[in-house]
């Protein structure tokens, strides 16, 4: 079965005639929920984009939008329309094509930047982490391909997240799709296969794209592998550049440079939405476990589950899931509001969102800030398909919205927003104003409750979920979000029947880069909606 979320996102819609794209209404971008509209401004930063996936921020104030086509434009401060480019991708399926960016933290010396791209004709090497210098004149120049070969592609389940910390550049690959219900494709829990994981390589010289000495697997002789999604399990030598593992689609990831964990949104299957803080070397849960949904499978997982997969790790809960059932769902993960001159009660705040529900929420951050407090979900803003949240070194939030071809920036009422205001907050502490453990918020250790119901789209009472002196996991869930352990066994919940993982889908109006087959007839209208208005 196919995705049906980053879908239309990424689906070719075929159009009938010209009269349909012409009168399609147009799709409103984001708007702010009371209480953040008290504390923030917002503004459509760019506007006529085909399918922005992510944005860089870069310390003198341009913006890099990457879009799936592959075409990306930079936003220049001062300057009206953005600079074009383009970067030949495989955008064929709906998932596929340029899909994450992100800036090196030494950007104002070595000019980097980084794209994870699908390329190719090969679907057993597709994706691919690129990267580029970056001149002045705001085109890609120089290249030198940093991870080429071992991430699957054939379908659906690209991810696309990308990361750096401490020298290293961290990346959420998809599991290839092979949707079912129950889950069956193992790819997550198969430790020599490069998908389905969070993985870390190097960026040093010397050792460009080469699992750095600590990670988990690296001396390693055997581990639990297999050979294809519905493969039987077996011992094989492992793929050292794995960090951590259990994943679904982790298509949006953020590093917390104070603590160095990993906060990803997983995108489930056909019941849970997750956010998870990830460590090294553990195993989060797919396809087990679908967020705190327990899919025991007898015959078709170990005896004892992920303690069963060598190197063995007990199934780490998310700190947060939530019910998509019957309504749709795609998470799309976002990182702590932890920018330079922001509200104090919004500094200890993870925000995230749902490209499908249409919804931006956050979530207050324990006082360790890894885990969040439950019933502390609030709505942030109302979205028109959300594919990506940064937070830019100009001291901005940055939220994409494919649906509506826009991207919108918000900034602290009062806040500076000057190009470099706040160069700290996308790299490592060591004078970072925005550094240290985040005020406010219990932790989320012991019993918790679960958060409000998604976004009014999904209905259901709270759900309790409890943690044993050991860590344990325990409560069902009835349609609201769960806050969980951070570490044990999963929860258990109810049951259901489909498949989806995330394509981030447009509703509304159709996608103008799915218009493969009347690209030629209707390609007057393309170049002109294509045309980027500041």
């Amino acid at each position: 079965m196919t995705d049906r979320r980053l879908a239309s996102f990424f689906r070719p819609a075929v159009l009938g005639a010209l009269g349909v794209l012409l009168a399609a209404p147009s799709v409103q971008a984001a708007k702010l929920s009371a209480e953040a509209a008290a504390a923030f401004d917002i503004e459509t930063f760019v506007e006529g984009l085909g399918q922005p996936t992510d944005i860089a921020i870069l310390p003198d104030g341009r913006a890099i939008i990457t879009q799936r086509s592959g075409d990306i434009a930079t936003k220049v401060p001062g300057t009206p329309d953005p600079i074009q480019d383009h970067l030949d991708v495989d955008a064929t399926h709906e998932e596929r094509g340029l899909l994450g960016v992100v800036a090196d933290p030494a950007f104002q010396t070595n000019h980097y930047i980084y794209f994870y791209a699908s390329i190719g004709a090969d679907a057993n090497n597709r994706q691919k982490i690129l990267r580029f210098e970056f001149g002045a004149d705001s085109k890609l120049g120089k290249k030198t391909v940093v991870v080429d070969m071992g991430l699957k592609g054939p379908s659906n389940h690209n991810g696309g997240g990308i990361d750096i910390y401490k020298g290293n550049l961290y990346m959420g690959v998809g599991d290839t799709g092979a949707n079912s219900t129950p889950p069956s494709n193992h790819f997550g829990s198969c430790l020599n296969q490069a998908n389905g994981k969070v993985l870390r390589v190097s960026l040093d010289e010397a050792t460009l794209g080469q699992p750095p000495a600590d990670n988990p697997l690296v001396g390693a002789a055997m581990v639990t592998g297999c050979d294809s999604t519905g493969g039987d399990f077996k011992m094989t030598a492992p793929e050292k550049r794995i960090w951590a593992w259990g994943f679904r689609n982790p298509f949006r990831l953020w590093i917390d440079k104070t603590t160095g964990k990993v906060w990803v949104g997983d995108v489930g299957e056909e019941q849970r939405e997750e956010i998870t803080v990830a460590t090294i070397g553990k195993h989060y849960g797919y396809p087990f476990w679908e967020g705190n949904k327990d899919w025991k499978q007898p015959g078709l997982e170990p005896a004892n589950g992920c303690m069963g997969i060598t190197p063995p790790s007990e199934c780490i809960a998310p700190v947060y899931d939530y019910d998509r059932t019957g309504v749709g769902g795609c998470v799309i993960g976002g990182r702590i509001l932890d920018g330079c001159d922001w509200p104090a009660a919004w500094k200890s705040r993870y925000i995230f969102g749902d490209h499908e529900m249409g919804k931006v929420w956050t979530l207050d951050v324990n006082a360790t800030r890894d885990g969040v407090v439950g019933n502390s979900r609030k709505e942030f803003a109302d979205v028109s398909g959300l594919a990506g949240i940064r937070m830019g070194t100009d001291n901005a939030l940055y939220l994409m919205e494919e649906k509506s071809g826009t991207v919108s920036r918000i900034t602290a009422k009062g806040s500076t927003t000057t190009p470099n205001a706040c160069p700290s907050v996308n790299v490592e502490p060591g004078g970072n104003p925005a550094g240290g453990a985040a005020a406010g918020g219990a932790a989320a250790g012991g019993a918790a409750t679960g958060g409000t119901a998604t976004g009014g789209a999904a209905t259901g009472g709270s759900a309790a979920g409890t943690t044993s002196a050991a860590g344990t996991g325990t409560g069902g869930q009835s349609g609201s979000g769960t806050v969980s352990p951070s570490a044990g066994a999963k929860a258990a919940g109810s049951s259901d029947s489909g498949g989806c993982g995330c394509q981030v889908v447009s509703g509304g109006g159709p996608t103008l880069f799915g218009l493969g087959a009347l690209a030629g007839a209707l390609g007057l209208v393309l170049q002109r909606r294509r045309a980027l208005r500041s």
